[in-house]
């Protein structure tokens, strides 16, 4: 049995994360998750590790390299029989990927059927399974992100099984003990924007008013929200970045009222290399979720010296570094935004507050020095693992 001691070689699997990879804008952007997972990547890679992806098939080369990443395809999502597909193409072209990218360590991001599949090969193979959580409801016993049974059981499978797992909050490593009795280690999420975000700015004549809201347009998101200030708050400019899904009531309406709004702009989906102008435009980033992880658009506010106003304040960070207001209900939201002139002074403080709490606290470079953290106390456990699938196969020789 081949060594893999010491640990110089991570494969996140993350299905959805080949666009923000390639940064092709042909198809459907990921998320925070993604973005995350790209990032540490990316840090991983100057620091001298063997880095590979497992993404979605989507016609490209399988093993393709982007920025010194290898990149395998397990499976499309439109190939397999309806019932079957579970089995092949997807478990076994998830399993075949990974065995290509013969990694030390493999990283997967979010709770589904997923969790359970990575913890498993890892097992048989015994190799190291690290799990992140993605978002709090990750941490409840009931997630509204899970609502297969199949899905529940792979994924509280693969969150016992795993040699580590990652939280992005206290709050989320309090849960997560609570709710599954994990040992979790948190590992706050982190930002890499451009030098220039840093530099330029906005004339402040053009700021006053303005207000950014970023994220998928779904119901989780409470974007009606958005449109409701819209309508009460006719001074104040709203622009929005999201995809909907137009194929669904909720999304065919949401997309007719965001339109039908004098005072509100649409943009859709705008890569990210682009989205730090409309940042910069802003005075303020707007967040309506019931609930969160750490969001990136936060740390990609902040970075440009912008306030947030939110709904939701992971570990209380907002309020104990005065990074903005926190506004748990539609009426405190409201009051905030009506007033945004009379306490212009207040969020522009609030927003260079953030600026040096994000180099202080959200670097890549501590990140990446959490994750090494993890990779050497996985390592010992990981290494009587093998010493058993060893001992086993002497028992079968003949």
């Amino acid at each position: 049995m081949t060594s893999h001691l010491p640990t110089r070689s991570v494969c996140f699997v993350a299905p959805n994360a080949y666009s923000t990879l390639s940064q092709r804008e042909d198809l459907a952007h990921g998320g925070g998750a993604e973005r995350q997972q790209v990032l540490l990547a990316e840090e991983l890679v100057r620091r001298g590790y063997r880095v590979s992806f497992v993404v979605l098939d989507h016609g490209q080369p399988d093993g393709e390299e982007i920025r010194g990443i290898r990149v395998f395809k397990c499976y499309s999502v439109e190939r397999g029989i309806r019932g079957l597909r579970f089995f092949h193409p997807r478990l076994t072209g998830l399993w075949s990927a990974m065995a290509r990218a013969d990694s030390d360590v493999y990283y997967q991001r979010g709770a589904g059927s997923e969790t359970g599949l990575v913890a498993h090969w890892c097992r048989r193979q015994a190799r190291i399974f690290i799990f992140a959580v993605a978002n709090e409801t990750t941490c409840m016993r009931v997630s509204p992100f899970l609502a297969k049974r199949s899905d529940r059981v792979l994924f509280r499978y693969g969150l016992r099984h795993a040699d580590a797992v990652i939280a992005q909050s206290l709050r989320q490593q309090h849960l997560l003990g609570e709710t599954f009795g994990i040992t979790s280690t948190v590992i706050r999420s982190f930002c890499a924007w451009p030098p220039e975000a840093n530099e330029l700015s906005t004339p402040e004549d053009e700021r006053p008013g303005r207000v950014l809201w970023v994220g998928r347009l779904s119901e989780d998101k409470q974007p009606e929200w958005v449109i409701r200030l819209a309508r009460e708050l006719p001074d104040c400019r709203f622009d929005v970045v999201g995809q909907c899904n137009v194929t669904s009531p909720y999304g065919r309406n949401l997309a007719g009222q965001l339109a039908s709004l004098p005072n509100v702009r649409w943009h859709g989906y705008v890569p990210h290399a682009r989205i730090g102008a409309l940042y910069r435009q802003a005075q303020l980033l707007l967040c309506t979720s019931p609930s969160e992880g750490f969001p990136n658009v936060f740390l990609e506010a902040w970075s440009c010296s912008r306030p947030v106003l939110t709904t939701v304040d992971p570990d209380d960070i907002v309020a104990t570094f005065q990074l903005g207001q926190v506004a748990t209900d539609y009426a405190a939201m409201r009051q905030h935004l009506g007033a945004l002139d009379a306490q212009r002074a207040m969020w522009e403080a609030a927003g260079r507050r953030g600026r040096d709490y994000v180099r202080q606290h959200h670097g890549t470079a501590a990140a990446g020095d959490a994750m090494e953290t993890v990779f050497r106390r996985c390592q010992g456990a990981t290494r009587l693992r093998r010493n058993r699938v060893a001992r086993l196969f002497v028992k079968e020789l003949p």
